[in-house]
This record gives C-alpha cells, sequence and structure tokens, in this order.
C-alpha cells in the first residue's frame, strides 16, 4: 500500500511538474509573439520614418533642382568666400522667401550648399529625431566594422562625412553639425559579427537558464538568433540606406552640382532600399511563421512524448506482470520436477513393496482362514454383546431420569447459591466494617499503651521521689531538733504525693478496665 501512495504521490508529482511546464511553454511562446509583434511595430515605425525621410528627400531634390536652373541661368561663379554655419542656415531659411528666380548668397560654393542642406534636414523634428535613433544606433562596439567599411566607400567615389569635413574650409572641424556628420556614419555590421556575439552571449548563460527550457527545436535551432540577426539587419540597412542617400546626395551635388542626376540616383536607392526593406519584411513573416510552426511541433512532440511515456508506462508495467509470470511458471515447473522425481521414487519404492507383498498373501490367506473361524466365534460374541446392549439401553433410560432429576436439583442448588452469594456479599460488607473497627481499636490500644507507658514513668518518677523523701525523711529524723518545720512540710508533700499516686494507680486500674473492654469488644465481635 505503501508502495502504491508514493508511485501515487510521484505520479501526481510528475502531473504538476508538466501543467507547469507546459504553462512555462505558453507563456515563452507569448512573450515570443509579443517580441515578434513588437518588432512587427517597430518595422512599420521605421517605414513610416523611411517614408517621411523620401518626403523630406523628394523636397530636397526639387529645392536643388531649382537651385540647379537657378544656377544655369543666373551669371557666373563669384570667388569662394568663407561662410559660417550660421550665415548658411539663415540663407537656407530665406530661400523661400526670394523665389524661384532669386540666387541665394554664395550658393556657388559646393560646401555651404551641402551645409545648408543638411541644416535644413536638422531642422524638422522628425528629422531631428531619425538623427538621435541613428546617433544611438551607432556605438563604441561598431568602430572597426565602421573602420574596416569606410575604406570601401571611400575608394567607391562616394563622398562621406570625412570627406565633407576635410573639404570644408578651416575653422569647420570645430563646426557641431560637421562633428554631428562625422557622427552619422554607417553601423551595420555583418551577420556573422552578430551571430558570434550572440553565441558568446548565450554561453555565458547558465544550464538551467528559461529561454533553454523551451526545447531545442525553437532556441537549439538559432531561428531567434536569426530572427534578432534579422531585426538588427533591417534596422542598420534602414539607417545604412539613409545615410548613404544623404551622403551621396550631397556628395553628387558637390561634385556635379550642374548635372540632374541626383533625384534619380536617390530615386534609384530608394526604390532598392524600399525593395530590401519588403524583402526583409517577408523574411520577417517567413520566419515568424516558422516560427509559430516549431511551436505546434513542439506542442505535437511534447503530446508524442507524453503518449509515449504513458505507453512505457504500461509496457513496463506489463513487462513486469509477465516477469511475475515468468517467476511463478519456473517456481512451479521445478516443484513439479520434484514431485515427479518422488513419483518416481515411490514408484520403485512400491515395486519393491508389492514384490514383498506377493509372499506376504500367502501368509495372509492362510491368515485368512483362521480369521473366518474367529469370525464365526465374534459372530456368536456379538450376539451375546447385543443382548446386553438392549439391558444397557434399559440402564440408559433409568440413568436419564435420574439425570433430569439430577438437573432440578442443580437448579435447585444454584438458586441456593445464589442466596448464599447474595449472603456472602452483605458479610464482606460487615466484614469490611468490623476491619475499620479493628483498626480504630487498634489505634485506640496505641493511645491506651502510650498513656500507660506515661503512667508508669510517672509513677517511677513518683517512686523516686518517694524515695528521695525517704532518705531526706531519715535525715530529717537525725536532725528532727533542727528541722521540725522541714519535717512537717515535707510530711505534707508526702501525703500530697501519695494521694498524687493513688490518684494515677486508679487512672492505670481505669486504663486497664478499657484496655481489657476494648479486647473483649474485639475478641467478642
Amino acid at each position: 500500500m505503501q508502495a502504491m501512495k508514493l508511485d501515487k504521490d510521484n505520479a501526481m508529482e510528475r502531473a504538476l511538474q508538466s501543467e507547469q511546464q507546459a504553462r512555462d511553454a505558453n507563456l515563452r511562446a507569448e512573450k515570443a509573439e509579443e517580441e515578434a509583434r513588437a518588432l512587427q511595430k517597430k518595422i512599420q515605425s521605421i517605414e513610416n520614418e523611411l517614408d517621411q525621410t523620401q518626403e523630406g528627400l523628394m523636397q530636397v531634390n526639387a529645392k536643388l533642382e531649382e537651385k540647379n536652373k537657378a544656377l544655369q541661368n543666373g551669371p557666373p561663379k563669384r570667388p569662394f568666400r568663407r561662410e559660417q554655419p550660421g550665415e548658411a542656415t539663415d540663407s537656407a531659411m530665406a530661400e523661400p522667401a526670394h523665389g524661384p528666380d532669386a540666387r541665394p548668397p554664395h550658393s556657388d560654393d559646393p560646401h555651404s550648399a551641402a551645409a545648408t542642406i543638411l541644416s535644413r534636414l536638422r531642422d524638422r523634428p522628425k528629422s531631428l529625431q531619425l538623427l538621435e535613433k541613428l546617433r544611438g544606433a551607432g556605438g563604441t562596439d561598431d568602430n572597426a566594422t565602421r573602420n574596416r567599411r569606410t575604406p570601401s566607400r571611400r575608394g567607391s567615389g562616394v563622398v562621406t562625412s570625412d570627406q565633407l569635413i576635410s573639404r570644408s574650409p578651416d575653422g569647420a572641424e570645430d563646426d557641431p553639425e560637421t562633428q554631428e556628420l562625422a557622427r552619422l556614419r554607417c553601423p551595420s555590421e555583418c551577420t556573422e559579427v552578430i551571430a558570434e556575439r550572440e553565441i558568446r552571449r548565450r554561453q555565458r548563460r547558465c544550464a538551467d537558464y528559461p529561454g533553454f527550457a523551451f526545447g531545442s527545436s525553437m532556441f537549439s535551432s538559432d531561428s531567434m538568433m536569426k530572427f534578432n540577426i534579422i531585426k538588427n539587419e533591417l534596422h542598420n540597412i534602414m539607417n545604412t540606406q539613409l545615410k548613404r542617400s544623404v551622403s551621396k546626395a550631397v556628395g553628387k551635388m558637390t561634385a556635379n552640382m550642374q548635372q540632374g542626376t541626383l533625384l534619380d540616383v536617390l530615386k534609384k536607392k530608394m526604390r532598392q532600399t524600399k525593395e530590401e526593406m519588403e524583402k526583409y519584411k517577408d523574411e520577417c513573416e517567413e520566419y515568424h511563421k516558422k516560427l509559430q510552426v516549431e511551436v505546434m511541433r513542439r506542442e505535437e512532440a511534447e503530446g508524442e512524448v507524453a503518449a509515449l511515456n504513458r505507453r512505457i508506462q504500461l509496457l513496463e508495467e506489463d513487462l513486469e506482470r509477465s516477469e511475475e509470470r515468468l517467476s511463478t511458471a519456473t517456481q512451479k515447473l521445478a516443484e513439479a520436477s520434484q514431485a515427479a522425481d518422488e513419483s518416481e521414487r515411490i514408484r520403485k519404492a512400491l515395486e519393491n513393496r508389492t514384490n514383498m507383498e506377493d509372499d506376504r498373501v500367502a501368509i495372509l490367506e492362510s491368515q485368512l482362514a483362521q480369521a473366518k473361524l474367529i469370525a464365526e466365534e465374534a459372530d456368536k460374541k456379538y450376539e451375546e454383546v447385543a443382548r446386553k446392549l438392549v439391558m444397557m439401553e434399559q440402564d440408559l433410560e433409568r440413568a436419564e431420569e435420574k439425570a433430569e432429576h439430577g438437573e432440578l436439583k442443580i437448579v435447585e442448588l444454584e438458586e441456593e447459591l445464589r442466596v448464599v452469594g447474595n449472603n456472602l456479599k452483605s458479610l464482606e460488607v460487615s466484614e469490611e466494617k468490623a476491619n475499620q473497627r479493628e483498626e480504630e481499636y487498634k489505634q485506640q490500644i496505641k493511645l491506651l499503651n502510650t498513656r500507660l507507658k506515661e503512667a508508669t514513668q510517672r509513677e517511677e518518677n513518683f517512686e523516686e521521689s518517694i524515695k528521695t523523701l525517704a532518705a531526706s525523711l531519715k535525715e530529717a529524723e537525725a536532725r528532727a531538733e533542727f528541722a521540725e518545720r522541714s519535717v512537717q512540710k515535707l510530711q505534707k508533700e508526702v501525703d500530697r504525693l501519695e494521694d498524687e499516686l493513688v490518684i494515677e494507680k486508679e487512672k492505670y486500674k481505669g486504663i486497664g478496665d478499657d484496655l481489657d473492654c476494648a479486647f473483649q469488644e474485639l475478641y467478642g465481635w
């Protein structure tokens, strides 16, 4: 019973653990779905920001076209003048008031035009938020990748922020706008770097990390790692394409201010980024679907595992039963083999006995003849015994009648015995009372004995005092002449003591009489 209870408790604990694991798995799946939803929201927000930046770029392209037209229709170029960033910003802000035909001051300088365009982009709040996000996206860990990728960009003919800073006039390095452009480099990382970082991060985790408890089908297959890599790649590609488009637009504008190919290049890059965005979005949806499929497979596998565990338990129980049956069968087989050996031995012994019994048969036949004679004599004796049996039955009937009378007497005696028992009970009660009285008398005797001892001691004291008085009397007789008065006093004292002695003797006699009465009552009871 205890083993069954323990098995039941273990089964209950396993069931609770499996339920808890299922709940944890559901929670993890919900968290993964929430993360996927958050990622989709981020992708949508990035798309919205991309659309806004595209609109800003279109506006910038329109203004650039207007400036190109104004440059083509305007006077020849003036010599280069050093311009502060504030002046460029003011000129850019004052441009709409002059109209499309008016040429802004110092617009022939390509560096000042690039600074003006970038300042116009930064003046927009949404562009500023995007720049802050891009600035936060570029960390210290991306410097190596950035340094690896900057030479390729410089070699490709695209004007970057570093080239803009190098081309800027003297004193422009201290401008915060140029520093901000220097920080706005492409923080994109290759998938190998992100994969290595994810592997190192997962190796630093402990073995019982909750993320590994959901099963090897989801987290050990690097699907979530790929999902995160895709998310990072999308974010990096967005930032990279935006900054590349801005840098290329500025480079194209400064290199070929008279050409109108910037709009086509920007449109092409925007189409490419949009296509890549859609492609990565599709891949994200595919990975999300794969994740859901993996979750469903995980649940199905867990159900199959539970069914297989139950089947294994049933098979183990059947195996135990079959082993028990096998053990009982082998035990019975051993017992049967022992019984067969024993029967074979008995058979041989019986064969020997039959051979011996054949010899005895002849002897028994002769004895049978004698037994027949004895049987005839026994029949005669039987008849005599039958007659005696009839007589004994008659005697038995008489004895039964006597037994009935005896039973009646027994009933009467039982009633008398009950009466005697009641009397004995009353006598026991009286005996208890007598015992109590006896104890009381014993106590009285003890008290009287103590009193008697005290009286004897007093008598002895009185006798000693009498002796002393007699001695003193003798001395007084010798001194009679000199102590008549003392003699008289002593005589009076003697008389008094004699009276007390008589009184004590009477008390002693009374105590003796009381003791005699007590003994008489005790023994007379």
